[in-house]
């Protein structure tokens, strides 16, 4: 296999090919049930991160290193509509917007489409599964595009305290 002009030694051709078409994204609460979709969500994201300090002795090369408390926070960008195992309603439970209920349990479950030999777009059997605790919603916001394509939009962002991968 010949070098392209970056010195890339590769396939001139993918090794798969993704798509949109079979991919599922599933929505759930403890007190909303598992397996909502249809919320007509068009972008979310986690984030889990942990903060760890750098210390250092005086008159050593030792470094050792202070762990912190793992902290999560997570937005959804969402068309409003009236479509949905949820009718179109609220995503997150009440116990979401209010600190002294401690928040809720939410799992998020994503799998992907992928196409196969002739065009065809199947699913891959693969997805990845999160359960986040303590999900307490801190924002919510929403906003109007008119253009080709006129649609209100809902933006939900919220802090959690616990993320495990199953």
């Amino acid at each position: 296999m010949a070098n392209d002009i970056y010195g890339y030694a590769r396939a001139g051709t993918a090794e798969a090919a993704f798509s949109s078409e079979l991919s599922e994204l599933t929505f759930g609460t403890a007190t909303n049930g598992a397996g909502i979709k249809g919320m007509l969500v068009q972008d979310w994201n986690i984030q889990y991160q942990q903060q760890v300090q750098e210390v250092f002795e005086l008159g050593s090369q030792n470094l050792y290193w202070v762990k912190g408390r793992p902290q999560g926070n997570g937005t959804i960008s969402r068309v409003i509509g009236s479509v949905g195992a949820a009718g179109g309603g609220s995503m997150f439970p009440a116990e979401a917007y209010d600190i002294c209920d401690g928040g809720t349990t939410f799992n998020i479950e994503a799998a992907t489409g992928i196409c196969t030999a002739g065009g065809t777009a199947t699913q891959t059997g693969i997805s990845a599964k999160y359960v986040l605790s303590g999900v307490l919603v801190t924002s919510v916001g929403f906003g109007a595009n008119v253009g080709q394509d006129s649609r209100m939009m809902e933006n939900i962002g919220w802090r959690f305290g616990k993320l495990e991968v199953i």
